[in-house]
């Protein structure tokens, strides 16, 4: 049994292409070409938590734009980068950065003024015909909301994320070379 599925395992391996199978190798990414950063919005809607609306989806894409420039800007990237949301027609570029955000919602632990922000996303790299899976990245911030809750109350836990997916990006690019 265990050499049967070995063998499977073994010729499903053989069988990718040979963009997928360097899936693991970090890729680098050329700064005088755009990066073309394209928001999948994957959130499911919560009952009691107008975050994770469908209304909401456009705030949603507008907080991570905003946390993801800022995040770019701090880490020093030099190239042109371009962000925009998923949907038909999204010309091809040479590197494209998908971003998949799974959640973004209000913590159990929010209670009165104290929000607490959630936040999962899925990163994959493509340059070229290649791609990098970067993996998963969550995070969480907490934060005193006095009055209504915001948008930009969601932002610092997409940005602890983004921070963390940068950082790994920065940490596979040096093991590399």
């Amino acid at each position: 049994m265990l050499k049967t599925a070995l063998s499977i395992v073994a010729a499903v391996a053989c069988a990718l292409p040979s963009g997928l199978s360097a899936a693991r190798e970090p890729l680098p990414v050329n700064t005088e070409k755009e990066l073309r950063i394209v928001v999948h919005d994957n959130v499911m809607p919560r009952r009691r938590d107008p975050w994770t609306s469908r209304r909401m989806e456009r705030e949603r894409y507008l907080e991570f734009e905003t946390a993801i420039k800022a995040a770019i800007e701090e880490a020093g990237y030099q190239g042109p980068v371009k962000v925009t949301q998923a949907a038909a027609n999204i010309p091809e570029t040479e590197q494209r950065l998908d971003v998949f955000i799974y959640r973004w919602e209000t913590g159990i632990e929010s209670f009165g003024v104290a929000l607490t922000a959630e936040f999962t996303m899925e990163a994959v790299l493509h340059v070229g015909e290649r791609e990098f899976e970067m993996g998963t990245f969550s995070a969480r911030a907490s934060t005193t909301a006095l009055g209504d809750v915001e948008p930009e109350d969601y932002r610092p836990a997409a940005r602890r994320a983004i921070d963390q997916m940068i950082e790994y990006y920065r940490d596979a690019i040096e093991k590399r070379g």
